[in-house]
């Protein structure tokens, strides 16, 4: 299974939204959403998933020095 195409998904959904269907097609595919809720949900998800995929990834930095003068 191919990783999703975030922003295809996101806006399928948010036309889904604006037209008041419950039943979306995107890349070939359809899915029917129970109601608003269930879309909303899933536009949820996606944007949070499109968001950590572009999230920069972070490496901790410490160093520890110490000094002893003896």
């Amino acid at each position: 299974m191919p990783a999703p195409d975030y922003a295809t998904e996101i806006a399928a959904l948010e036309r889904g939204l604006g037209t008041g269907e419950a039943r979306l097609e995107s890349d070939g595919d359809s899915v029917t959403y129970r109601g608003v809720e269930d879309i909303m949900k899933a536009l949820g998800y996606f944007r949070s998933r499109a968001a950590a995929a572009f999230a920069p990834q972070t490496r901790s930095m410490n160093t520890l020095a110490s000094y002893d003068p003896n």
